[in-house]
Formats: structure tokens, C-alpha cells, sequence
């Protein structure tokens, strides 16, 4: 196994939602409620489950552009929450993100040059031609040119548009890149091409990834192992071939059946949920998922599942398989 790079340890991360100006009612949200995590240098690590599950709010915890409530986040050895002034700004350098919407996520008032060569500018790093050659290089290496350095984000199509996302994310050479839904709002034909672009770049620069999204599809092609979240937890984590092959959490079994099969000829056992994600701010007793679970037993509305190893390293949390 690769050198551990992120361990992240008993993570938590609650939101106070008060239900009135005058009543002073307040409510908890367990966005993240205690995730154990970690990533291993070079590999590509999928975070899936539904929206609303937490997957984003942990990326931004990593990235430190959100607080935990408790827990640690150890990269490198070192945890990066003690961190503050040019501790944190190093750690920025190291860690980068690419954002899911490529409309929203690039000042509009800025050119495709200088929003790639920004971060170059905040650490200081480069100067004159030199920082514009390192720029017009990254362009290129996202499958840009340099005549399109000067251009707005209006004059690029949204594929384009997450591509500078990208150049913007290597300028500052990561070790590891957090990609949050980074193709749900493009284009199917345009998706792939951005899935492939990433794992060239993940050979081409040693990097790692941090790959969220809620489509197991695109997961199981980029990742190397899977964690499976649903209402803040971590359910089900494995290398992909076992994911796919020996499920053992129903919630991954739904997920895997929603996942089209390109041949008709293929059946496949379909496992449908009834109802909606729970709220966080109410979660169910037990097993959070046991309202929803097709194959719910009495231990279930009142005991939660720890996340256990059932053999080669494949960690599930749920009473059907202990």
C-alpha cells in the first residue's frame, strides 16, 4: 500500500438552524457525523451517495474552507486544523479543489489567463513571463490554447470552462485535488472527455484525488477505492472491484442497480427505495437507513451498525452482514 497521505479522524461537522428570530428554537444539523477517512498517495478515492449526504460539506472541511465541529484531519502527519496564517496558506498550496458548476465557480469579470495565474500571484510564486509562460503551458495542458488567455468566461462552452477550473486547480502542483461533482453539469458527450483529461493529469503529475460525486457509474471508473456516505456517515468503503462485485450494504446495492447497463440483454436485480432521504435534523434511530431498507430487521430501528471489516479490508455498516 502507497504511503498514507489524508487521515481523517472522527470527523464531525454540525449546523445550528434557528426556527425563528424571537422563539430562540434551535435545531442541529449532523452534516458530517463522525467519518473516519484516508487517502493514499496516487490513488483516486470516490466519495458517492445521494445529495444531501454530507459528501460536499467533507471536501470543504478538508480544503479547510469550512470549520469542523470536532474531529482531526491528518495530512502529511500533521493536523492541518491546528493550523493558522502561513501554516494555512501552505496547506492551500497542497490541496486544491475543482468545483462542480463551471458557470458560477470563474469570476466572470476576469480572463481565462488571470484566473488560472492567480493563485501564482496570492504565494508569490513566478513573475513577469515566466508566470505567463507557466499559465499559457497549463492551458495547454487542459487541452487549451494560448490565444484563449485573454478571453472571458462567457466565450467558453462549460466544458471549456471547467478545463481553466482545472488549469486554476494544477497551477500551484497539488498533492491532492479535491474534485466535487466535477462533470454533473456538463454534457453527457462532453463528460468523458473531462473524466480522461483527469486521469492523464493524475499520471502525467503524481497527483491524488478526492473524487465526489453521486453517480457510482463515473466513481467506478475513476476511482481506485470507494466510500460510500449516506445522512453523514461512511456506509460501505472498499476497492472498486469488490464494491461492485460483493456489495454488502443495501444502500450500495440501490446505488449499483441505478447505474445503467449498456446491454439490454443483461438483467439485473433491481432494488427500489421507498420514500426520501431522512432529515438530518431529525435522523432515524438505529440504522439511519432502516426506514428506507427493503431488508430492515427488528435490530435495526434501534441499534446503529458500527462500520466493520468483513474480510480483505471491506468495511460495511450494517446488521444483514455481521
Amino acid at each position: 500500500m502507497n504511503d498514507l497521505l489524508l487521515d481523517i479522524r472522527g470527523l464531525k461537522k454540525y449546523f445550528i438552524i434557528r426556527s425563528g428570530f424571537l422563539s430562540g428554537r434551535r435545531s442541529v444539523v449532523k452534516a458530517i457525523d463522525g467519518v473516519d477517512l484516508q487517502i493514499f498517495k496516487g490513488e483516486t478515492l470516490g466519495l458517492v451517495g445521494e445529495s444531501g449526504c454530507g459528501k460536499t460539506t467533507l471536501g470543504r472541511i478538508v480544503s479547510r474552507l469550512e470549520e469542523p465541529t470536532s474531529g482531526a484531519i491528518l495530512f502529511n502527519d500533521e493536523n492541518v486544523l491546528l493550523y493558522g496564517g502561513e501554516q494555512l496558506k501552505n496547506f492551500r498550496r497542497n490541496v486544491q479543489l475543482i468545483f462542480q458548476d463551471p458557470y458560477s465557480s470563474l469570476n466572470p469579470r476576469m480572463s481565462a489567463g488571470a484566473i488560472v495565474g492567480e493563485s501564482l500571484g496570492i504565494h508569490n510564486i513566478l513573475k513577469g513571463k515566466e508566470r505567463e509562460e507557466r499559465v499559457a503551458k497549463l492551458m495547454e495542458v487542459v487541452g487549451l490554447n494560448r490565444e484563449q488567455l485573454g478571453r472571458y468566461p462567457h466565450e467558453f462552452s462549460g466544458g471549456q470552462r471547467q478545463r481553466i477550473g482545472i488549469a486554476r486547480a494544477l497551477a500551484l502542483n497539488p498533492s491532492l485535488v479535491i474534485a466535487d461533482e466535477p462533470v454533473s453539469a456538463l454534457d453527457v458527450s462532453i463528460q468523458a472527455q473531462i473524466l480522461n483529461l483527469l486521469k492523464d493529469l493524475q499520471a502525467e503529475f503524481d497527483l491524488t484525488y478526492l473524487f465526489i460525486s453521486h453517480d457510482l457509474g463515473v466513481v467506478g471508473h475513476m476511482s481506485d477505492r470507494i466510500a460510500v456516505m449516506y445522512l453523514g456517515k461512511i456506509v460501505e468503503m472498499t476497492d472498486r472491484k469488490s464494491l461492485y462485485k460483493t456489495p454488502y450494504h443495501p444502500y450500495t446495492k440501490a446505488l449499483l442497480a441505478a447505474v445503467p447497463v449498456p446491454n439490454p440483454s443483461v438483467k439485473r436485480e433491481k432494488t427500489v427505495l421507498k420514500g426520501d432521504i431522512p432529515s438530518p435534523i431529525n435522523p432515524p434511530s438505529g440504522c439511519a437507513f432502516h426506514p428506507r431498507c427493503p431488508f430492515r430487521m427488528d435490530i435495526c430501528d434501534t441499534i446503529e451498525p458500527e462500520l466493520l471489516d468483513k474480510g480483505g479490508g471491506h468495511l460495511a455498516a450494517c446488521h444483514l452482514s455481521n
